[in-house]
């Protein structure tokens, strides 16, 4: 038998036919442009030379067999078909391959079709495919993901807003006309809602790796949210320029509240650790001074009073942030409103027997404005009071309207305050900075304009910070003068104390920046511009309980009342007697009348007012019984010491 194989053998190689077992490797199809590997096996040691022809004409290579093998690299650049001659002693070998040609990338319903195979996508308004080298772009939404022609490779990009198209760079236009590099730089979020809705589907189905940026974790249940996403979720708001001192008005902030409330009996562990997370990044959110009380009483009762002092000293802390509280404004406004109408209502009684009789001659009291109207004016029943009235009762009513002017104010600058866009937690979103454009330009708006650009545009940014002596202005400057001249300003603001080296406060190391009160400063000073620039436009523009159609005529009133108490000054007094029996019954029924020009009437008649308010708010009438019995023991005494 070993004999006739030999004999065979000769007898091939004589026809000039390869041996047995002799062979070319190739795969039969390849990607045009990559490269392709060719493998020789069983081959005669030794150089043998090697021909490949295709699309692009005739190559000659020479390839060294040793121990029977060879590897070559081809690199087949037009997509056809390629043919390899191997020309060996005992004849040639050949072999074919076809050259495909690239792969375009490719959106399917069941994913993104590339060279190397399918990215599984979950379903919805993809956009792309956009290549940029060996890279390719798809989006949706907030997210981006990245993946490579040559491998399996994916990365995953967020957007801080929705992104509406993919262009080369590679870069993406979100909503707002608003341009990004991709990956983003790290901006706060200004997406709504819905689109993070649409990112939570996202994240449940492609399950990108941690960590994310903040608001992605708001698409989570918080109560799955483990301490090291919270670390991560907390420091990609600061990295992303939000701040505890500013207001942060979105609702998956206060979800994060109310579960922790309702975590506190089922996992107390975890309802402290959102707590604290909340504390510690966005602590000013609404309700958030209640929320943090009721964390303190929680801790202490559940035998935790080290942790619960943490809350209790945070919340007064917290509350140097916020606008000043105005709560007594509104019955200190109904007090000056009805000590007002009391005491004009009193001088009006008081004096009419003498005034009527005094216009008898003219024409009586209201027949006296048509037959001598100048005459009459003459008349007004302000004439007839004390100089110390008339000053009591424009200074009431100064009082009076200053309150309404107050509150319409604080109410004005509270709406935008906690409203979009500075409800955010910062100044520098693309929104807030657009609308700080818009104010006027006060030294104050140009500082807050200023730290908003100061990441942006840090030259711009320290040329309006240079304008204005508030505090976080001074400290950002960076010279160790207007360091000192901000800590004398503000020697309780922990990032100033901090880059003194003075100690930090339970926020820690932070950049120096405005808090919700300086927003409140200055934008009251804003509307006060606004109001003294056009006063009639700035009242109408007000929020005041004042129905819109009724406004202007407030204001009109206003003035010709001003214009009345103010002319009274101008009238000499008229003498005529008042009878003493109607005197007497008139100051029965205002307390205080026995002497308002005097401070103890003033505050008799402010305490009447003040109880009435409290009798019509259904509070019990004891502070107005007292103002009677102070009133009638004073004139009981009054007149015991004229009898």
């Amino acid at each position: 038998m070993r004999a006739f194989l030999t004999r065979a053998i000769g007898f091939l190689l004589a026809l000039g036919l390869p041996v047995l077992g002799q062979s070319l490797v190739v795969p039969k199809e390849v990607q045009a442009g990559k490269p392709v590997v060719l493998e020789g096996r069983d081959l005669p040691e030794g150089r043998f030379p090697l021909v490949l022809e295709g699309p692009e004409g005739q190559e000659t290579l020479e390839v060294e067999a040793q121990k029977g093998r060879f590897q070559l690299e081809l690199h087949p650049k037009a997509p056809g078909e390629y043919r390899i001659r191997l020309s060996l002693p005992s004849g040639a070998l050949e072999a074919r391959f076809t050259a495909l040609a690239p792969t375009t990338p490719e959106l399917t319903q069941e994913g993104l079709k590339l060279p190397w195979g399918l990215l599984p996508l979950p379903p919805g308004d993809w956009l792309g495919p956009l290549v940029q080298g060996d890279k390719v772009y798809v989006a949706q939404g907030l997210l981006v993901v990245e993946t490579s022609l040559k491998g399996e490779a994916v990365s995953f990009h967020f957007a801080p807003a929705r992104i509406l198209a993919l262009r080369p760079g590679p870069e993406a236009l979100l909503q707002g006309d608003w341009v990004l590099p991709i990956p983003f730089p790290p901006l706060p979020f200004e997406g709504h809602g819905e689109d993070l809705k649409a990112l939570g589907t996202l994240l449940q189905a492609l399950n990108p790796p941690k960590p994310w940026p903040y608001f992605a974790y708001w698409t989570q249940d918080p109560a799955s949210l483990t301490p090291e996403d919270l670390e991560a979720y907390g420091q990609d708001l600061l990295a992303r320029g939000h701040r505890p001192e500013l207001f942060f008005g979105q609702p998956e902030v206060a979800r994060m509240a109310e579960v922790s409330r309702s975590l506190r009996q089922k996992d107390p562990e975890k309802a402290l650790l959102l707590a604290q997370a909340l504390l510690r990044y966005t602590p000013l959110f609404p309700g958030s001074l209640a929320f943090f009380k009721e964390t303190a009483q929680y801790l202490e009762a559940q035998g935790h009073p080290a942790q619960a002092l943490r809350f209790q000293e945070a919340e007064k802390l917290l509350r140097t942030w916020l606008p000043p509280r105005l709560s007594l404004l509104s019955p200190a406004l109904g007090t000056l409103g009805l000590a007002y109408l009391a005491l004009m209502l009193y001088l009006f009684l008081f004096y009419l027997p003498a005034q009527i009789k005094d216009l008898k001659p003219i024409g009586g009291y209201l027949g006296g404005f048509w037959r001598h109207p100048l005459l009459r004016l003459r008349h007004l029943h302000l004439a007839y009071a004390s100089l110390g009235e008339r000053v009591l009762a424009l200074a009431l009513f100064l009082a009076l309207g200053l309150g309404l002017l107050l509150q319409g104010l604080d109410a004005q600058v509270r709406k935008g305050l906690f409203a979009s866009p500075l409800d955010q937690g910062t100044l520098r979103t693309q929104k807030a900075q657009d609308w700080l454009r818009t104010l006027p330009s006060t030294p104050e708006v140009k500082a807050l304009l200023g730290y908003a650009l100061l990441s942006e545009a840090p030259k711009e940014a320290r040329d309006l910070l240079r304008e204005t002596s508030l505090p976080f202005a001074l400290a950002l400057r960076g010279d160790e003068t207007a360091l000192a001249q901000a800590y004398r300003k503000a020697p309780l603001e922990g990032p100033i104390r901090t880059a003194l080296g003075l100690g930090q406060d339970p926020w820690g190391a932070r950049e120096p920046g405005p808090s919700v009160r300086t927003l409140y400063q200055a934008l009251l000073q804003v509307e006060l511009k606004r109001l003294l620039e056009d006063p009639f436009r700035g009242f109408l523009h007000l929020s005041t309980p004042l129905p819109e159609g009724v406004k202007p005529w407030a204001f009109v009133g206003f003035w010709l009342l001003l214009l009345y108490h103010l002319l009274t000054f101008l009238l000499p007094r008229r003498r005529t007697p008042v009878p003493p029996s109607w005197a007497l019954g008139v100051r029965l029924l205002v307390p205080g009348s026995l002497g308002f020009s005097a401070g103890l009437g003033l505050v008799l008649l402010l305490l009447f007012a003040y109880g009435l308010l409290a009798l019509l708010e259904r509070k019990g009438p004891t502070l107005l019984i007292l103002a009677y019995g102070l009133h009638l023991l004073g004139l009981a005494l009054s007149l015991r010491r004229s009898a």
